[in-house]
């Protein structure tokens, strides 16, 4: 892991993008993807090859033969041949070439994210980052100083990429909780995330998933799916957290957080109820055999009223957000994984 030092000083050469608007309207965002594991190799790179709209120019990544214990990946020169585009083994070099970019696209590992996003913001770059932002709360803090700066000087867009956030119901039920303040105000949240995911984080040879990196305390469950249902709590109820209690249940063969209990404190006073756990039998991404895949639930109590989204990202149907109190009048459903609203039977769809 380089030194946050040797960063700053490779990404002195200063990179002027051109601005969101103006670079997708005259031709392709040119991208550099940074990272080449699991995730990139299945859904980032073969995504964004297919965007009309964007552009892989670079893939960096310092192992020439990237390792998974779910599933074989490409070496970075078979990944180079096939999207056609170089391969940098640091940002540094990357930013040391000809080459031209207009942001990055940050899937590493988790630690390795704040080095990563500053050197990018400090390069000019837009940046989006795959959750969770950090491992420390420090670091958390002055990337979003040094992301607010560089929106405000720059025009530079920082994106965290908590995927559920930028659904069109998650953005429905932030309508209707934060913005039109259907239950009132926000006293108390329930929220869980129950997953079979024991395959992944309960497997020592996952090393990525389960083994602490750089300033991170453990590594696990928490990281790695919980990080998804805090951001969406988080944005539908326009909380801002203030202080926390956890305890994680580890597990004896890998060391990552197999369990997660929490209570959360927030700013308005409101408080949250956290449960997580990857304990539930079978594979949370196999369908067959009955299995429900990952199950989330998100419970907002207000002053005026109560707001429940929760289903089973396996079965579309399952989902649906309903409101309840003196105001909600009408109780939408909305399935919260897949682009469609899905009316019950003895309720309506509320249109938004």
């Amino acid at each position: 892991r380089r030194s946050r030092s040797s960063l700053v000083r490779a990404n002195a050469r200063p990179i002027a993008p051109l601005s969101l608007r103006d670079s997708m309207s005259q031709r392709k965002a040119r991208i550099a993807v940074l990272g080449a594991g699991w995730w990139s190799q299945g859904w980032h790179l073969p995504h964004l090859s297919r965007h009309p709209e964007a552009e892989i120019v670079a893939i960096v990544e310092p192992n020439p033969h990237p390792r998974s214990a779910i599933n074989e990946l490409e070496s970075t020169a078979a990944l180079g041949e096939r999207y056609g585009c170089p391969v940098f083994s640091s940002l540094a070099d990357a930013l040391a070439s000809p080459l031209r970019l207009d942001g990055l696209l940050v899937c590493t590992s988790h630690a390795s994210h704040f080095e990563l996003g500053i050197a990018g913001l400090r390069a000019g770059l837009h940046v989006l980052m795959e959750k969770p932002m950090t491992t420390d709360p420090e670091e958390a803090l002055g990337l979003a100083a040094a992301a607010a700066a560089a929106e405000r000087d720059q025009g530079l867009a920082f994106l965290i990429n908590n995927t559920a956030n930028y659904r069109a119901q998650s953005r429905a039920a932030a309508a209707l909780v934060r913005e039109r303040r259907r239950v009132g105000r926000v006293q108390h949240v329930q929220c869980c995330m129950h997953s079979a995911l024991l395959w992944l984080f309960d497997d020592p040879s996952n090393e990525g998933w389960t083994r602490s990196t750089g300033r991170m305390s453990g590594n696990g469950f928490g990281w790695g799916q919980l990080s998804h249902l805090l951001a969406f709590v988080f944005h539908v109820g326009g909380l801002c957290p203030t202080h926390a209690f956890a305890h994680t249940t580890l597990s004896e063969r890998s060391g990552a957080d197999l369990s997660v209990a929490a209570v959360i404190t927030c700013s308005n006073g409101a408080s949250i109820a956290l449960s997580g756990s990857a304990a539930v039998p079978g594979n949370a991404h196999e369908a067959a055999g009955g299995q429900l895949g990952k199950y989330v639930s998100a419970r907002f109590f207000g002053d005026e009223g109560m707001a429940v989204y929760e289903g089973y990202d396996q079965q579309p149907d399952s989902g649906r957000l309903q409101l309840s109190g003196p105001r909600s009048g009408r109780t939408p459903h909305i399935s919260p994984f897949s682009p469609y609203l899905v009316p019950r039977s003895g309720g309506r769809v509320l249109v938004l």
